[in-house]
């Protein structure tokens, strides 16, 4: 199979003699003269490789451009071309590693810079080191997608849907550096555990993660609790105190719901974030810190920043890579591996032996629609394992609002086998039986075009062929 190149560029004959040479090189190449055109093949196609300009239309649209492919696929490389001042300043800039230049985090997610003018011998070594390093990744990939499909968790995230698969790719790609990232989705859909894994897979592992709620601390003690006080600062302050920002020192300070700042702080934490450095309410001398950000909201930021409630120079700072985290509703295929997940953990802190839920149980959880998501659930299980009297948690265990059974097809589960009381059912082996049925309706559909069928099972074109491979399908 030919690998796939995008190719973005606002000059015309540059991209035509790219495309030309790219094909001679026996690559399949699409172009695009713009973000807009780019971030449309993006979001039609997978690509390998997207060699892409820095600067186009008098913007660093490059960085968008970059931004949306590993967006859309976490293992596609990017190339970033750049004039030669351009390339200079920022190789400089990350060998100085200056915190302010803003092309920094987004370029070292890239697979490198090139700079024009550049020769063929030049471009075509550099674009075989980025495929070569595009199927190494595509090979961790598959690795890490075999395990979490083995274990149904990751770094203590449990899933095992396409979504949550995605999700785990993108902590891979994005860990290593040090990116801001900002995970966003409604409240209990796990934003802490995705910050926790960023952390625990990035080389900031050993040194602190430390994390603070914005919406739980009064606006009047916010400043204090990010950057800290000295002794005698106000009234109360008795001794000198270290702000999260310091105790954070080389490590990750991850804010949660960081929507919830008061107006007056983002702009502190804005110049926090660009100076790398902040200083003690009371203080007189600047402090420097090390450390990596990682946000989360449920709130729709962008709504915030046209109601002028969100500093947007703030947000476009917190936003270098966004990470969203579906809904339960969406993701019911993870309802066994959770429920069975959270059941181990009650059984050994209650006592208890239960370990599974009966076939209706099974069939109200999987049809409810979880407004709290992962941390309802958590929540009903936890009552349903307190007052179930037998080994099995049954329907009479599920509170009222659960036990109204709905179609299951009504709510996006196609297909649920009989579960008969007292025998064991293999719930891998149905999932997998499910999948490869689906697979083959779909390729049947769609005369055997893997591209098109992928479109209609809605996953990517990377995870259809995964998953041909896992059944052996020709």
């Amino acid at each position: 199979m030919k690998e796939y190149i995008l190719v973005v560029d606002d000059e015309q004959s540059l991209r035509q003699f790219l495309e030309i040479f790219l094909v001679k090189e026996g690559y399949e190449v699409d172009t695009a003269a713009s973000l807009e055109e780019a971030e449309q093949a993006i979001g039609k196609n997978v690509y390998d490789l997207v060699l892409t300009d820095l600067r186009m239309a008098g913007q660093d649209d490059g960085l968008k451009v970059l931004r949306a492919a590993i967006q859309k696929n976490p293992s596609t490389e990017v190339v970033v071309m750049t004039a030669y001042a351009e390339h200079k300043s920022a190789v400089e800039a990350m060998k100085l590693g200056a915190y302010d230049y803003v092309d920094k985090e987004a370029l070292n997610l890239g697979a490198g810079t090139i700079s024009k003018p550049f020769d063929l011998g030049q471009m075509r070594d550099f674009i075989r080191k980025a495929i070569a390093r595009r199927e190494t990744a595509e090979i961790r990939s598959r690795a890490l997608r075999e395990e979490v499909l083995e274990t149904s968790s990751y770094e203590g995230i449990v899933g095992r849907c396409e979504p949550m698969l995605r999700i785990f790719e993108m902590i891979e790609r994005v860990a290593p550096t040090n990116a801001n990232v900002m995970i966003l989705g409604e409240s209990g859909t796990g934003k802490e555990l995705v910050a926790a894994a960023l952390h625990s897979r990035s080389g900031r592992r050993d040194l602190p993660f430390v994390p603070i709620n914005c919406a739980a601390i009064p606006e009047t003690l916010m400043e204090s609790e990010l950057f800290g006080h000295t002794r005698g600062a106000f009234t109360g302050a008795v001794q000198q105190k270290k702000g999260l920002f310091e105790q954070a020192h080389r490590g990750t300070l991850f804010l949660d719901e960081v929507g919830e700042l008061p107006h007056g702080m983002q702009s502190k934490l804005l110049r926090a974030i660009q100076e790398r450095s902040f200083r003690r309410i009371g203080g007189n001398e600047d402090i420097s810190v090390d450390v990596r950000i990682l946000c989360a909201s449920k709130q729709n930021l962008e709504e915030a920043m046209k109601e002028t409630r969100f500093r947007d120079d703030l947000f476009f700072r917190l936003n270098v890579i966004q990470i969203v985290v579906p809904p339960l509703r969406e993701r019911r295929e993870d309802i066994p591996s959770l429920v069975k997940f959270f059941l181990s953990k009650f059984a050994g802190k209650m006592g208890k032996r239960i370990t599974r839920v009966d076939g209706e149980a099974m069939r109200a959880l999987l049809s409810y629609d979880f407004p709290g998501n992962v941390r309802e659930l958590e929540n009903i299980l936890e009552r349903a394992s307190i007052i179930e009297t037998k080994d099995v948690i049954s329907l009479d265990s599920l509170p009222p609002n659960v036990t109204k059974i709905g179609t299951l097809e009504e709510v996006g589960v196609p297909f649920c086998p009989d579960l008969p009381d007292g025998e064991a059912v293999s719930l891998d082996a149905e999932m997998d039986r499910l999948e490869k049925s689906m697979l083959l309706k779909a390729l049947e559909k769609t005369g055997g075009n893997k591209t098109e069928a992928a479109k209609i099972l809605n996953i990517s074109f990377r995870s259809m062929r995964y998953r041909l491979e896992k059944h052996g399908i020709e």
